[in-house]
């Protein structure tokens, strides 16, 4: 039966509605892959157009360290590449007080391992509870860990090189319980040639920041921007850092020439030590500056004056240890490097009597006045310089032609007052070029009469006299007060003026003018930077010459070039001759004025005070170079000369043409060639019996006037020394050398 029985079959189960999951699934697989891409993509959108800021948002909610990574201030270098400031980097010594205590086990073989790299010597001076300034010594480090136990950040050591501090790094590796210390990175300025134009360089103060010179006028080229280390917990726990690197400042190549500047450096400086404490006591002069630039560009090639200010005087230890002298260890010790530094400087043109005695704006005003430039700060009136601008104003005006004649009688009558050439009884007749070989007053005088104050006003604006040269260095004067306009110009201002007298000029301005009238008429503007590179040393920008204006025609210029070789070859300005080269030049004196209690010019002049100048070009034709030289009140007797400014222009170039590749173009003569730089010779004194030009009232009485268009000839830029502008007619007093 059971055999029999009929097995019942399994019933199949069927789900027809699977497939349509299936096809549901694979639109949701899709979509959320889709979802995903898209998500992929907005992160990696986000990252890459706001990652920095979100890291930022990020680490402001962590706990974290943060880190200044500092940038390397840009080198300044000559044209040639010689680096004349650069900074290197130096490290502090930080000690963390919180990372020594975390464990008993770290604090000695950390304090031994600073006694084994450090010396004493080396750590920081700091100052005690009562404000004494005292040396930090290890046992007093062992206090500062024990009583500032939460204290992260005390500086234990100062600027120490790298290899002072890499035997430490080495032990910290390989022993793990030396803990707590680590070493801040930061850059410090160096001048490798120390005071090496100082004046055109500049310095930096604390945070990088340029005063003066070029540190200051390319400031923002110079500097870099930090950059920052982070370092964070993140949600897990984990230490993560993120890194925002530096960005290094660029380099700017001068236009100096580092052998050039040294040339004339020390050949001012023999002038003024040769002279110290000569006719008085006293330094060689108040100031003595060249320039040196090359017309065809406005490139200064060179740019000194003396005294000057040594920005690395602490690493003379001669100059230091006089001051011991005078200065007790612990007096020394309570004055700040920058005090110490300014009083270092006073003492090389001062003695330390003369410094006790000023008080402390007089000490303000010496320092600053040491750091001054004195080529583009300092104003005072040309003299016989200014006297070829106006041959050439009268010559590209057409009221002179090179074919008159002037007859110099020895003086000139205008609105009663009668003022005398350097020849009392007069040149009698001269041409046009003889009247700037004798540098004669008489004839400029006549001459302004025929070019007029409209011609006259017009050039001087030409020439740039009263306006800024904007070269790319700061603190350049303003001369427009000093300065007479054609309204002001009567007939007896415009006469002294055609002879470089009641006016002002800066020493950028007369020689950028004079470049202009030996190089064709062309008058660039002058410069100091030549490129800018990168830290590679990858030309980023190039400083190519800017063409301003013309001044004159270059008929005129060729007409200058001649009477100015003239000058040197048989006039006033022999005495600057380089023997075998061929030259132009013009020489200038000019008398002071008596200051007032505050520095600024009187209207009355200085008896027996002169700023001498000679200005010259080699060689003469197509000049490679313009030199132009500047005493301010040489310590002689007998101060009215410009053969003091000639000697030093000789003894300069006598060095600096075979340097520059500049060829003798002549025979060799001799002249010169017993001459020293302030003009001695084996049997002369170098004192030359040069005439004195004064000025007589209508009696022919001497009187000193009360001058239209004073400027303090020696005075800090920004003097506001302003000239009457009712051009109201005074007397006029002059004193030139060699017929001046």
């Amino acid at each position: 039966m059971a055999a029999r029985r009929k097995r019942k079959k399994k019933r199949k189960i069927t789900f027809p509605f699977l497939f349509r999951m299936k096809k549901k699934l694979a639109v949701l697989f899709v979509i959320v892959i889709g979802c995903l891409a898209v998500l992929v993509g907005r992160l990696v959108f986000i990252d890459v157009k706001s990652g920095d800021r979100y890291e930022k948002i990020v680490l402001s909610n962590q706990e974290y360290s943060s880190t200044t990574i500092p940038f390397r201030r840009g080198d300044i270098t000559d044209r040639k590449g010689t680096v004349l400031a650069t900074s290197t980097d130096v490290y502090n010594v930080i000690l963390d007080c919180t990372v020594i205590n975390y464990k008993e086990d770290y604090l000695e073989p950390t304090l031994a391992a600073l006694e084994e790299c450090f010396d004493e010597t080396e750590l920081r001076i700091v100052k005690d509870s009562d404000g004494n300034k005292t040396q930090l010594t290890f046992e007093k480090i062992r206090s500062y860990i024990t009583e500032n136990p939460d204290s992260t950040y005390y500086v234990i050591a100062e600027d120490l090189s790298y290899e002072e501090v890499e035997a430490f790094e080495a032990m910290q590796e390989e022993n793990s319980l030396i803990k707590g210390i680590w070493f801040e990175k930061e850059y410090v300025r160096e001048y490798p040639y120390g005071s090496l134009a100082s004046a055109l360089i500049g310095y930096t103060a604390s945070g990088n920041v340029g005063v003066g010179g070029i540190e200051d006028s390319y400031d923002d080229v110079l500097n870099g921007t930090d950059g920052r280390q982070y370092g964070y917990l993140n949600s897990d726990s984990n230490y993560e850092v993120a890194v925002k690197d530096a960005v290094n400042g660029e380099t700017v190549v001068s236009t100096i020439d580092a052998n050039l500047q040294s040339i004339v450096e020390e050949k001012i400086k023999e002038f003024y030590d040769t002279l110290t404490d000569n006719a008085a006591e006293g330094g060689g002069a108040e100031h003595i500056a060249v320039m040196m630039m090359d017309p065809d560009t406005g490139e200064v090639l060179a740019m000194a004056n003396y005294p000057n200010y040594d920005y690395t005087i602490l690493e003379d230890e001669e100059t230091i240890s006089s001051l011991s002298q005078y200065y007790s260890e612990d007096e020394l010790g309570d004055m700040s490097d920058t005090e110490v530094m300014n009083l270092a400087n006073l003492s090389l043109f001062n003695s330390i009597e003369t410094i006790e005695g000023m008080d402390d704006s007089a000490q303000t005003k010496a320092v600053e006045a040491l750091k001054q430039n004195f080529c583009i700060t300092y104003t005072y009136e040309p003299g016989s310089t200014a006297k070829p601008f106006t041959v050439a104003c009268g010559l590209d005006t057409g009221t002179i032609t090179e074919d008159m004649t002037f007859y110099c009688d020895g003086y000139e009558q205008i609105s009663g007052h009668t003022i005398h050439c350097v020849n009392r009884s007069g040149h009698g007749m001269e041409t046009v070029s003889e009247t700037l070989e004798n540098s004669c007053n008489d004839a400029l005088m006549q001459m302004s009469y025929l070019i007029g104050a409209s011609n006259f006003a017009k050039y001087q604006q030409l020439f740039n006299f009263g306006l800024k040269t904007n070269i790319d260095l700061p603190g350049e004067s303003r001369t427009s007060s000093l300065i007479y306009t054609e309204e002001n110009l009567s007939t007896i201002n415009l006469a002294t003026n055609a002879f470089g007298q009641n006016f002002n000029v800066t020493m950028i301005q007369l020689a950028s003018a004079y470049c202009s009238l030996v190089n064709g008429g062309n008058y660039y503007l002058p410069h100091v930077a030549l490129e800018i590179q990168d830290e590679n040393g990858n030309t980023v920008e190039s400083i190519e010459p800017t063409l301003l204006k013309r001044t004159v025609s270059e008929e005129t210029s060729a007409t200058i070039i001649q009477y100015l070789a003239n000058v040197v070859e048989q006039g006033t300005g022999s005495t600057a001759k380089v023997d075998g080269y061929s030259m132009c030049g013009k020489t200038g004196t000019a008398e002071k004025y008596v200051l007032d209690e505050d520095g600024n010019a009187t209207s009355v002049r200085a008896d027996g005070e002169y700023v001498v100048s000679f200005i010259g070009s080699v060689p003469a034709e197509d000049p490679e170079i313009v030199i132009y030289a500047v005493i301010d009140a040489p310590n002689v007797e007998d101060q009215a000369h410009s053969s003091y400014a000639q000697n030093v222009v000789r003894e300069i170039l006598e060095e600096a043409l075979p340097y520059l590749n500049i060829y003798p173009d002549q025979e060799l003569t001799g002249i010169n060639a017993d001459k020293n730089i302030i003009g001695e010779t084996d049997d002369t004194d170098g004192t030359d019996a040069d005439e004195i030009t004064q000025t007589e009232d209508a009696d022919g009485t001497d009187t000193d006037e009360a001058d239209n268009g004073t400027a303090d000839e020696t005075g800090e830029a920004g003097a506001e020394d302003t000239q009457d502008e009712t051009g109201s007619e005074e007397e006029t007093q002059t004193q030139d050398e060699n017929g001046e």
